[in-house]
């Protein structure tokens, strides 16, 4: 029975969309299901992030230059380290994507200037300590991480996956075939 992943791609978005692009791709051609949030939804968003993050099976972050935007109630706080911290808090495998600092000099952005920049080193930092980290340095390197990383994770039994209906045993079968079982069983007493 192949299962399939669901995966959550977090991250800031407007300078990691082509990286987010070719994680979705990577995912995609390897038999899995990207998640993230990409659009905007009616719910809130702590409320949404936390419900997708419950229903994936792995998390992957991605780290460029940008803290994000914080939490409403809590404005030392990142949506994306939230997401992070939750995804933790709730067992998730987890591992990231680091752009490195030569990719970061080629943007068009003073990252160094850009508010909550000490509140990110401080979080990338602790990313780094806690969860395997793949430095990138070009977005091909995503898609070889990914290739070689996810079979092991959908090798893993406690990461239930997806499954697709035509894999699962028939339910009425079993249970037709339980209740002649029960029934030879109680004329043998």
């Amino acid at each position: 029975m192949r299962k399939k992943l669901q995966i959550y791609i977090s991250s800031t978005f407007n300078d990691l969309i082509e990286e987010r692009h070719t994680a979705v791709e990577a995912i995609l051609q390897a038999g899995h299901i990207p998640a993230g949030i990409e659009q905007f939804f009616k719910e809130s968003p702590v409320k949404i992030r936390k419900r997708w993050i419950d229903e994936s099976d792995i998390y992957v972050l991605f780290l460029g230059g940008f803290y994000g935007l914080t939490l409403p109630d809590d404005e030392s706080k990142s949506y994306t380290q939230w997401e992070y911290e939750y995804a933790g808090e709730t067992g998730k495998p987890r591992f990231a994507f680091v752009v490195t600092d030569e990719v970061l000099r080629q943007m068009p952005y003073d990252f160094a200037a850009i508010e909550y920049y000490q509140q990110f080193q401080a979080f990338k930092q602790s990313v780094m300590e806690e969860v395997p980290t793949y430095y990138v340095a070009d977005v091909r390197h995503i898609k070889m991480v990914l290739r070689d990383v996810l079979p092991g994770y959908a090798a893993r039994d406690d990461l239930h996956g997806w499954v697709s209906s035509k894999d699962i045993p028939d339910v009425q079968k079993l249970l037709e075939e339980n209740a002649r079982l029960k029934a030879e069983l109680e004329k043998k007493k």
